[in-house]
């Protein structure tokens, strides 16, 4: 499939201007470059770049010149040429995927990512029993320095929507060995969002909204970064997920 953002960067350097969101989107639907099953494809297009700009900064290919209008970085060359090919089917995953098998295949992507970029210094895997609250054991090898992970997961296909979630207080336990992943599994990329929430139990513990009598901690963040969004501070870059876990091993 073709990504939102390999569409824009095409079609605005086709323009040789800036263009807004809705624009940029119409002129790739209107090619045939992009096909979705979301009802709001402008939103998704807007929200992709916003956060590739907030996250890259001075690094993205992307520049914003003013609310929804996006050009192209001067600053960035691009060595090879985007190829964007004519989308041709839209892919949805099956209704029969209980809750469980979601919460299983969104572990399973988060021990990849931990596996994958955790420069050999990482194991992963999951509990042996089923203790409530812990999904993944990260442990560094050559240490005794262990992690427990417990991972959130939303699905969907809006960029927009509000990433609700909660969690039980008894099962976050107040020590930075501790962590909650709250993550985001896009239906239409078929895979995890480039961005997740990293967050450390103790601040969990703090800032997280208390429900049901304090016996819930409800975590309540957007997907596009605001500056008012007491959760941005914990949302990175997927792939930096093992370094932020052996940034927090140091810690205890």
């Amino acid at each position: 499939m073709n990504s939102f953002k390999d569409i824009a960067y095409t079609i605005l350097k086709e323009a040789g201007k800036p263009l807004h969101s809705k624009e940029v989107t119409k002129i790739a639907l209107d090619r045939g470059w992009l096909k979705t099953a979301g009802k709001t494809p402008e939103a998704t297009m807007n929200a992709q770049l916003v956060v590739d700009i907030n996250s890259k900064k001075e690094k993205s290919r992307f520049v914003k010149t003013s609310p929804s209008i996006f050009g192209l970085n001067e600053n960035i060359v691009v060595p090879e040429k985007v190829e964007v090919k004519k989308a041709e089917k839209i892919w949805t995953i099956s209704k029969d995927v209980s809750t469980k098998q979601k919460g299983d295949i969104a572990e399973a992507r988060i021990a990849e990512l931990i596996t994958l970029y955790g420069d050999t210094t990482l194991s992963c895997y999951k509990p042996i029993s089923d203790d409530e609250g812990i999904d993944l054991i990260v442990k560094e090898k050559g240490s005794l320095r262990t992690m427990y992970i417990q991972v959130k997961s939303r699905f969907g296909d809006n960029p927009d929507e509000i990433f609700t979630a909660t969690t039980k207080a008894s099962g976050v336990v107040d020590n930075y060995s501790t962590a909650v992943i709250f993550c985001y599994f896009d239906t239409e990329e078929g895979d995890l969002w480039d961005y997740l929430w990293f967050v450390p139990a103790p601040d969990l513990i703090k800032l997280g909204n208390k429900l049901d009598g304090g016996r819930l901690l409800g975590f309540v963040a957007g997907r596009q970064k605001k500056e008012s969004n007491k959760w941005d501070n914990y949302l990175i870059d997927k792939r930096d997920l093992a370094n932020q876990i052996i940034a927090q091993m140091k810690r205890f």
